[in-house]
């Protein structure tokens, strides 16, 4: 017992220098308080509903309809039903809430990647720690992405799988890539997991190439196959969230298009293309200059909310206006090519030179994985602004035109740039490479650096004109003094990674001449990525972004208007609130069934509503969605938001006189111009069976007497046979709404393009639609047996090899002096 902890020792460190640091960078958590993140607030809004119904049944709801009119629940909260990757997530991280818990993990998982290279537990750490608190992260955190940040805490170990398949230690590489993947598709950011993907394509093409030229083609392609079964049993594990989620794709704005495109050819929105469309999906397209704040954080102003002090330009411009302004204080100083951003996705200079360094020293199939990945997710992040490249891929990869900010790939590359930078250094302690090619990488990197800083803090304030298209909106802030600032911030982080790359590069030239011992090598290293991220990442994440939780929680008090409409004791009826963005708020969703939102995965059908009717003020449509409440801004402006009854509200479902048949989806959307919802049903014409010798005449009536968001239960009571419409969302065929008279199934159809009508029986009946989808319950089951088998398989596996993988040391070897040639040189020709 004593020799196993005697081996352990190195990694309990680790993992005590990694969770001490996240508790002094998030101290505030410890004390009891929160961040508000603008995507988390979005994120509680849209999933109150979610969160009540599960608090009130115990039940866990499939659809809600806090959003949009009504929409499943799957890219909300996300279903991992039977999937037992939650107890491995929840380990990993020790049990400690985010923030703490999610960057520990960050830091372990590449800690885990290191040593799968074979690096020692120093090298490891000073890796892990660089990873860990990579300004991405910090900046994805501000911003309250979650759910991407969650993924890049667990591909390190996916990537260590790969690694480990191709070394040919097909059983341990081939668990822990199940595992790591298993891990990544848990945490559903499909985007992350398909960029990642695509830069392992050319892990695989250079393994193939570099198999081939060794004869060694069959231990490739067995390498493959165990990735394979690896990723299959990764998918089975995920299978109760995959499934749902392939199901609601088809439906949204990144599925088939369902508008015929115009006659002039061009497609007007994302109905009439297949994924999205090309101005939507290229909104958050990278600069040039943007892909140079990798290395300068503050090259393009750093972030949209840039913090300054009282020496700045622009604080003293609103000062000498009359403005009380007082420190802290933030400025819009980012003038790169995105419309705004919470800050730059810098990679850090000593990680940008040892990458430079590898670039030369390592040789081998990771090396051009890691270099053509970087530069790969450097042109996607490049977006509309590398046009010929991005639409290419746009029009013709699969899959790559269902997802959109493309300058996003960058929290791909804050993996792949790290791990070519601390395996070089793993590379360079070795004594891998001779004492002059290692001197040889080092000149020709810093020169490259040094080049880059002095061009930009000597000739950047006369190059550029430091605007900002959104300059001419940001009064009383004077666009002069803000391009001042934006210059000198240019400058001095000029100068400040200048300095850091002539701090790093010296102390790698010190170890190469001996001067230094490895420890103080990784050491420094390690301290000086330390204090660059750890000093930038705090311009955008500090103690001031946390709050106490009365504070937080005062965000989601009702307004009046929220009060006044919560006192219709009505079971169900929707709000329109114009007094924010409709469709880029969750607010109202907080307290009401909503026809606004946010969500980057709407249904089509209801985009397109938006787009051809709502957005238009056609209030026929509003109508139809039962809209009884309207949320208006205050006047004067200013004042309290103020609630407006709808009289013209259609309720919750009636039947109506007249059934108008369409030809296509063209037809059936713009039927929906000019028509009276009260007594017409639109019906496309896939349904005339259905309608067939239908003849309504409105008697009679239907009302809602039990709500649930899962289920809806309606009384009818008329005389003749009706045709009803329901003012809920399709979704379907076959997607998990079902409906019963009086318990019996029976059929429905879309009618006016995106509601559900259905055939009422003479008589008193009870109708009821519930939302239990089969994919959920099948796929639950599948994810059960194999999220269990990958567990399995790594503590079997962890407990045959845990001699074999606890600490190891490796002595550094002595740089190799460069060999001398043998014997003279010829006569006029120097030495090679």
């Amino acid at each position: 017992m004593n020799s196993f902890l005697k081996k352990s020792w190195p990694h309990i460190l680790a993992a005590l220098i990694f969770l001490g640091l996240t508790i002094a960078y998030f101290t505030p958590q410890i004390e009891g308080k929160v961040i508000i993140q603008s995507d988390m607030m979005q994120y509680k809004g849209m999933s109150e509903e979610i969160r009540n119904h599960k608090k009130a049944t115990g039940e866990t709801t499939l659809w809600t309809n806090a959003m949009f009119s009504g929409m499943p629940t799957y890219q909300i909260n996300t279903v991992n039903a039977g999937n037992n990757l939650f107890y491995v997530t929840r380990l990993l991280r020790l049990g400690i809430p985010r923030p703490i818990g999610r960057f520990f993990t960050a830091m372990l998982g590449f800690y885990i990647l290191m040593l799968s290279l074979g690096a020692n537990s120093r090298i490891s750490i000073a890796g892990a720690i660089g990873y860990g608190f990579m300004t991405n992260n910090l900046v994805l955190f501000e911003a309250g992405h979650i759910s991407k940040l969650e993924v890049l805490s667990f591909i390190p170990l996916l990537a260590a799988g790969v690694i480990l398949v191709f070394k040919r230690k097909y059983l341990s590489g081939g668990a822990l890539f199940a595992l790591g993947s298993g891990l990544v598709l848990y945490h559903n950011h499909p985007q992350m997991a398909y960029y990642l993907f695509l830069t392992l394509v050319i892990y695989g093409i250079a393994q193939f190439i570099y198999d081939l030229r060794k004869g060694e083609l069959p231990e490739f392609f067995k390498s493959i196959g165990v990735l394979l079964i690896g990723g299959l049993i990764a998918l089975g594990a995920s299978f109760s969230n995959l499934w749902v989620t392939m199901e609601y794709a088809e439906d949204t704005m990144r599925g088939k298009p369902i508008l015929e495109i115009p006659d002039d050819g061009t497609p007007k929105s994302s109905s009439e293309t297949e994924g999205l469309d090309w101005e939507y999906a290229m909104g958050w397209s990278n600069g040039t200059l943007d892909c140079f704040a990798s290395f300068i954080p503050g090259l393009v102003g750093g972030g949209s909310q840039e913090p300054v002090d009282a020496s700045s330009a622009t604080f003293k411009s609103l000062r000498g206006q009359g403005y009380n302004v007082r420190e802290p204080f933030t400025a819009p100083l980012y003038w790169g090519k995105l419309p705004f951003t919470s800050g730059p996705a810098y990679l850090g200079a000593v990680m940008v030179l040892l990458f430079l360094m590898g670039m030369i020293l390592i040789k081998g199939p990771m090396k051009w994985w890691l270099v053509l990945g970087t530069l790969l997710t450097f042109m996607l992040s490049m977006g509309k602004n590398l046009e010929g490249f991005n639409h290419f891929l746009f029009d013709y990869l699969p899959l790559f035109n269902k997802f959109r900010t493309p300058n996003s790939v960058l929290s791909i590359t804050s993996m792949l740039v790290p791990l070519l930078a601390f395996f070089t250094v793993d590379h360079i302690v070795k004594g891998k490479s001779t004492k002059k090619e290692i001197l040889n990488s080092l000149y020709i990197a810093v020169g490259i650096g040094a080049v880059i800083c002095i061009y930009f803090l000597l000739a950047g304030a006369n190059m550029y004109d430091f605007a900002h298209p959104a300059d001419a909106s940001r009064a009383p802030m004077d666009p002069q003094a803000l391009a001042k600032d934006r210059a000198a911030l240019m400058q001095s982080d000029s100068l400040r990674t200048l300095i850091i790359v002539l701090l790093s590069g010296g102390l790698i030239w010190a170890f190469v001449q001996n001067k230094i011992k490895e420890l103080v090598l990784i050491a420094g290293l390690g301290v000086i990525v330390l204090f660059d991220f750890w000093t930038v990442g705090k311009r955008y994440l500090n103690e001031q972004d946390f709050v106490k939780k009365s504070r937080y929680e005062a965000n989601f008090a009702p307004r009046p208007a929220d009060t006044q409409i919560l006192q219709d004791t009505d079971p169900y009826y929707r709000v329109y609130d114009a007094s924010e963005s409709t469709f880029r708020s969750t607010k109202a969703s907080f307290f009401h069934k909503s026809i606004g939102g946010y969500h980057a995965a709407k249904l089509q059908r209801f985009q397109d509503l938006i787009d051809h009717h709502i957005a238009k003020g056609n209030q026929k449509v509003l109508d139809m969605l039962n809209t009884k409440y309207f949320i208006l801004p205050g006047q004067p402006q200013g004042s309290p938001a103020q609630a407006q009854q709808n009289p013209g509200a259609l309720g919750n479902a009636w039947f109506v006189s007249n059934i108008q048949m369409v030809p296509n989806a063209n037809a059936e959307i713009d039927a929906l111009e000019g028509f009276d919802p009260k007594e017409v049903a639109v019906v496309h014409e896939e349904y005339s069976d259905y309608v067939s010798g239908l003849s309504p005449v409105k008697n009679g009536n239907i009302v809602l007497t039990e709500y649930k968001p899962n289920q809806l239960t309606y009384q009818s009571n008329t005389t003749s046979e009706q045709f009803a419409v329901f003012s809920e969302i399709w979704y379907g065929p076959d997607k998990g709404w079902e409906v019963t008279i009086d318990g019996e199934p029976v059929e429905y159809v879309r009618t006016n393009y995106a509601l559900r009508g259905m055939k009422i029986p003479a008589g008193e009946h009870t109708i009821v639609f519930s939302f239990d989808p089969r994919s959920y319950k099948v796929g639950r089951i599948i994810s059960f047996i194999f999220s269990s088998l990958i567990i399995l398989s790594i503590l079997f596996i962890g407990y045959q090899n845990r001699e074999k993988w606890l600490a190891k040391e490796v002595a550094p070897a002595p740089v190799k002096a460069t060999p001398k040639p043998k014997g003279k040189p010829k006569k006029g020709k120097g030495r090679k």
